[in-house]
């Protein structure tokens, strides 16, 4: 694959549209308006958007924005650039199809935006009023590379957000892992990454969100009663516990506070994951070593060093 066309590392979305209820894990219906109250937000739209792709394809529009902006605001990424990240593989003409969709869901959408700003800790009236995700030019080939082109400029609230840093980080690997089997638990593992985490130990961070009406709201969630929500939230959080090994390492589950119910989770910070990771990575590479017949150096330093010790026979 062409270096420029890798897939990302991470993204870096705006992070109050990732925390809205925009983002349907369900079949949607882009001429139908409706309106959702988040945790912290309220949002107004002309349509909702599909989690997947359109939200993959806006965090990447994200990344490419902060990565490779422009004096006019308009990026020109090729639709086989943005397919081979999302497919990690050359796209094929119904992923042509499908991303055209998508970046036309995009840039057909309003939103209106207000509610408590958790970046500067105060209540924005209509932050954003019916202003557009993204703005689409008539696309074009490019006849040198060979590829068609997709002029596209985020909106101006949207860059002036990403510029005062107002994003969340997803590992894109991660976020392209769920299936689509998956989306709530997709959708549950985006909201819990854009939330404040907060030290719990040393080697461990944590956070929690109560369980109603909001929260399923923000995850687009349409159960008749709640105690069907609460079901479907435990097998979300079982599912994401099995697709980020980080979560996993941790806790993540709806449990019960008295009368109320909320979504507690703990996981290794950063620091204490990257060691983890290495240490698993070690045993592995041991493991795979004794499999294969072979000795790696950290075995054999360790043989060595148990030969030495023993002693030899007068």
């Amino acid at each position: 694959m062409n270096r420029r066309h890798e897939p990302p590392k991470s993204v870096r979305p705006e992070r109050t549209i990732t925390r809205s209820g925009l983002w349907a894990t369900g079949p949607v219906q882009l001429q139908l308006p409706f309106e959702a109250t988040g945790l912290s937000e309220r949002i107004q739209a002309s349509g909702r958007l599909s989690l997947t792709p359109d939200y993959d394809v806006f965090a990447w529009l994200c990344e490419r924005w902060q990565t490779r902006p422009t004096e006019t605001g308009w990026m020109r990424p090729s639709l086989y650039e943005i397919g081979s990240a999302l497919y990690d593989r050359p796209p094929s003409n119904e992923d042509y199809r499908t991303l055209r969709a998508s970046l036309d869901r995009l840039a057909d959408v309003t939103v209106t935006i207000d509610g408590y700003d958790i970046e500067h800790g105060e209540f924005r009236d209509r932050w954003v009023s019916r202003t557009h995700l993204v703005e689409l030019s008539q696309p074009y080939l490019d006849r040198q590379a060979g590829e068609d082109r997709q002029g596209i400029r985020l909106g101006e609230w949207l860059r002036l957000a990403l510029a005062e840093e107002q994003l969340v980080r997803l590992h894109w690997q991660t976020l392209r892992a769920f299936d689509a089997r998956q989306a709530l638990a997709k959708r549950l593992w985006i909201y819990m990454s854009a939330e404040r985490w907060r030290k719990t130990t040393a080697t461990t961070e944590g956070t929690w969100v109560a369980v109603g009406d909001r929260l399923f709201a923000a995850l687009g969630m349409g159960h008749a009663e709640h105690r069907h929500s609460r079901r479907a939230l435990k097998a979300a959080c079982l599912t994401v516990r099995k697709v980020d090994p980080r979560y996993g390492a941790g806790e993540l589950d709806v449990v019960k506070l008295g009368s109320s119910w909320r979504i507690q989770v703990e996981r290794p910070n950063w620091d204490a994951w990257k060691e983890q990771r290495q240490e698993q990575d070690q045993i592995r590479m041991l493991i795979a070593d004794s499999l294969n017949g072979r000795t790696s150096p950290a075995a054999g330093v360790h043989r060595s060093t148990e030969g030495s010790s023993k002693r030899r026979p007068t």
